[in-house]
């Protein structure tokens, strides 16, 4: 019975994948393992365009098929060290442990057209703003991560929304822009 309470306070019980604490505890562990073994990795934050469109012109109830059906590509398309969260109500992020930028690159594209393409099979009007960073030098904290991811992550809203920007941070709030799509 504990195990599985522990389990629930750590999940999100609408998509079945890990919750923000989960999240913050996995990204703790894998920016201690890139600082010891000087490894890099790769966080892809990602919001939902018109997801506000949905729940109110289709309802909560289509607004929750929405976040499953995303919850349920990521965990279908991902590598079983990859991991997976809902931050908030419609971002979501991965950790992508090891993974130098032209292989961010191609999970990430690939995940971004598997996304839109389980939004059209429903007809939703959803699409994808997706920032992803390489860390070749780990952050000071998930706090700090999150905080740059989400800058790029805006910096495709800003720009037109529906696409993936790709940044390399190198230390010392040193972010470069890799490439966009």
């Amino acid at each position: 019975m504990l195990n599985t309470e522990k389990k629930l306070a750590r999940c999100d019980p609408l998509t079945m994948v890990a919750n923000r604490r989960a999240f913050f505890e996995f990204a703790e562990n894998e920016i201690r393992r890139a600082q010891r073994y000087h490894r890099v990795f790769t966080i892809a934050y990602i919001d939902l365009d018109n997801f506000k469109y949905v729940n109110d012109t289709f309802g909560h109830n289509a607004g929750d098929e929405v976040l499953r059906i995303v919850s349920k590509v990521l965990q279908n398309n991902l590598r079983e060290v990859d991991f997976v969260a809902r931050l908030s109500g419609d971002e979501f992020a991965i950790i992508l442990p090891e993974t130098r930028p032209q292989e961010a690159k191609i999970a990430i594209l690939r995940i971004h057209k598997l996304l839109l393409y389980a939004m059209q099979k429903k007809e939703y009007p959803v699409t994808f703003s997706i920032g992803t960073v390489t860390f070749s030098v780990p952050p000071k904290n998930p706090d700090v991560m999150i905080k740059i991811a989400d800058e790029v992550m805006y910096s495709v809203k800003r720009s037109g929304k529906n696409s993936v920007e790709f940044a390399v941070y190198t230390g010392e709030n040193n972010l470069t822009l890799f490439e966009k799509f």
